[in-house]
Order: structure tokens, then sequence, then C-alpha cells
């Protein structure tokens, strides 16, 4: 019977203590600073975990960044080196086209001279053929065809 007193006494005191928070103004806003300080420690760790995130993706992005820069001085520079490779080919070019355009004129002017010395030769070829023969044998051999 004791134990029977003694847990009914237990379940007053627990009624009269739930009715003393909800009734006590005081305890209402105990109440409700735990519930807001709750709530602010629930959005710093969501906040917490957001800036982390954020942070992470900053230093992807920032990596990734500072990668194609790298890669960007480093075609940049093999650019450059194939730019002065064909500028110097550019150069050397330059120098064989005037070689070969004075070998050129040098071979026309060799090809006018055989051709002078040709269309000479020509005219005096065609001058002798021209005249008539000395000699008896071609008109004797004309002669002689039946």
């Amino acid at each position: 019977m004791k134990a029977c007193a003694a847990v009914s006494l237990c379940f007053a005191l627990f009624v009269n203590v739930g009715l003393a928070v909800d009734s006590n103004p005081l305890g209402k806003v105990f109440e409700l600073m735990s519930a807001l300080e709750a709530k602010i420690v629930k959005e710093g760790e969501a906040e917490a975990k957001s800036f982390k995130e954020f942070f992470e993706w900053c230093d992807s992005a920032s990596m990734n960044l500072n990668n194609e820069i790298k890669t960007g001085k480093t075609t940049q520079e093999k650019l450059e080196a194939k730019i002065g490779e064909l500028t110097s080919a550019i150069d050397v070019s330059d120098s064989e086209i005037e070689k070969l355009s004075g070998a050129i004129a040098t071979n026309e002017g060799e090809l006018n001279d055989a051709t002078a010395i040709r269309d000479k030769e020509h005219a005096d070829f065609s001058a002798e053929e021209a005249e008539p023969c000395p000699c008896p044998l071609p008109q004797a051999l004309s002669e002689r065809v039946p």
C-alpha cells in the first residue's frame, strides 16, 4: 500500500508540475527560448554545411582556374615558339625566293642569247639554201632521173 501511495503521490506531483509549467508565464518563456535555441542551432548547422560545400566549390573552381591558366600559359609559350619558328622559315624562304629569282633571270638571259644565236644561224642557213649551188652534181642527178 505504501508503494501505491508513493506512486500516486509522484503522479500527482508530475501533473501539478505540468500544469504549473503550462500556466506559469516564466515557464513558457523558458520553453520558447529552448525552442528558439534549438532552431538557431539547427539553422547554424545547416549554414555551416552550406558554407563547407561553398568553400569546397570555391577551392575546386580555384584549382580548375589555376590549372587552366597554367595550361593556357604553356599553350601560349608553345604557340609563340611556333610563331618564331615559322617566322624564321619565312625569312629562309624569302632568301631562297630571291636566290631563285636571280637564277631565273640569269637563265632567261641565257635563253634569250641562245635564241638570238639560233635565229642568226637559221637566217644564215636559209640564206645559203636560197643561193644556187655552184656544183653540177645536183643538176646532173636531176637530169638522169627517168
